[in-house]
């Protein structure tokens, strides 16, 4: 945070006042690093004199020697400058318990409800210091309805997320509600949906807007219309439950599914419970005219029908998203892959997603497969850092291979080694035939 010099204490203490608890983990790395503008270099001395200076007070309260540190405390309980509450803060988690206990007595005296607001960000951080739960404590005694809300909007994500579960018993239903369905961070809906679920409130207004975890919790308390209801949510988790219930319930989902209307959700859950009859009805919609479609039907493709062919053509999908379900679908299974017909997909003129496309199913084929592509691509000006990394990674691992490429397939490789250093020509060359 400084490396060279002391920040100054007035700037400092007028930003963000979580970062006194770096000005404590800086001070004291300098201590012990001898860095040449802290102010105790060379020397142990515990006298702070009778007026210290600011930065002299402030170095001290972050010494590494406990006696600095108290005495420094103790200055700071009589000092009305804008660092001493943040300072008696930091203390108060010390890892000396004699010094946590006289910070802790000196700072609740200054601790009115306008330095608690000002300080909440700070008792955020050092309550997660792993000394003792006083600061979760005095969090709890002093958090009123007036400072819920500047509380509740904290900037630092892992204590605005405290906060909340925190005061869940402040919160009305109304309020949790709204948070549970309407904040922007998923955590904090949960612990909110959460908190109304172990009453039993607010299940089906949750089941409509809340996280999907929430969400998938919710069904739960609905009974089995509800379920079969959810049975095509596009939450996967909420998917997933409805599917659940409906088995625990006797029920086969793959029926519900095919009695649904075609949607997102519907094609998805019949490709997680369909069986391979369910296949043509995947395959059909492999020429939708909406990307999200043709995607989650490849999906289902991969269970119900893993040797489909009718994947193949989408490796050219306009779609990047399409393209690359295509890649994973047709992955591990050379029958179903035309290495001739990926090659020519590498063409210049082709759309780099389709040339992406290609290239990840050459290098899946075999080795000797893999390392041609790359070398072929180590120029291409779209696809030449993919193939640099994958390059890279095939020498690493070159000396396990124990298989030996065609004559015409080593031939090409042989005419492209010009690409590479020496050095990495040679090692190659061991590995092809002679």
């Amino acid at each position: 945070m400084f490396e060279r010099e002391m920040p100054d204490l007035d700037a400092f203490a007028a930003g963000d006042v979580r970062r006194w608890a770096e000005f404590d983990i800086e001070v004291r790395t300098a201590w012990w690093a001898n860095q040449s503008w802290y102010l105790f270099r060379g020397h142990e001395s515990r006298d702070l004199g009778r007026s210290p200076s600011r930065e002299v007070l402030a170095e001290a309260a972050c010494h590494g020697n406990g006696r600095m540190r108290e005495a420094a405390v103790e200055r700071l309980a009589v000092s009305t400058d804008p660092e001493a509450v943040p300072l008696l803060l930091v203390r108060c988690v010390d890892w000396v318990r004699p010094i946590r206990d006289i910070s802790r007595t000196l700072v609740l005296p200054k601790l009115d409800e306008s330095a608690f607001r000002a300080m909440l960000p700070l008792i955020g951080v050092l309550r997660r210091r792993e000394v003792d739960d006083w600061m979760t404590t005095l969090f709890r005694r002093a958090l009123t309805p007036r400072l819920l809300d500047d509380a509740l909007a904290l900037e630092d994500r892992e204590t605005r997320r405290w906060v909340h579960a925190e005061a869940v018993g402040l919160l009305s239903r109304e309020r949790l509600l709204e948070i549970a369905s309407t904040h922007p961070d998923f955590v904090v809906r949960a612990i909110c949906g959460n908190a109304l679920l172990d009453r039993g409130e607010c299940a089906e207004e949750l089941l409509a807007a809340g996280a999907p975890k929430i969400r998938m919790r919710a069904l739960t308390l609905l009974g089995l219309d509800a379920a079969v209801a959810h049975l095509a949510d596009r939450a996967s988790a909420v998917r997933s439950m409805a599917q659940a219930l409906v088995l625990k319930a006797g029920g086969d989902p793959a029926a519900h599914y095919r009695t649904l209307p075609v949607s997102f959700g519907m094609l998805a859950g019949l490709g997680e419970t369909g069986t391979a009859a369910d296949a043509p009805l995947l395959e059909r919609h492999l020429t939708d005219e909406r990307p999200q479609i043709r995607r989650v039907a490849i999906r289902g493709l991969r269970r119900v029908a893993p040797e489909s062919a009718a994947v193949w053509p989408l490796l050219t999908d306009p779609s990047p998203a399409v393209a690359r379900q295509a890649v994973e679908f047709l992955r591990g299974k050379p029958a179903l892959v035309d290495v001739p017909a990926l090659r020519e997909l590498l063409a210049p003129e082709r759309p780099v997603r389709t040339r992406r496309a290609a290239a990840a199913l050459l290098r899946d084929q075999d080795t000797w497969l893999r390392l041609h592509t790359n070398l072929a691509l180590l120029s291409d000006p779209d696809l030449a850092a993919g193939a640099r990394h994958d390059f890279r990674a095939w020498l690493q691992h070159s000396a396990a291979i124990y298989t030996t490429p065609s004559p015409s397939l080593a031939a090409e490789i042989e005419a492209l080694l010009p690409r590479v250093p020496p050095k990495e020509a040679r090692e190659i060359r061991f590995a092809l035939p002679r």
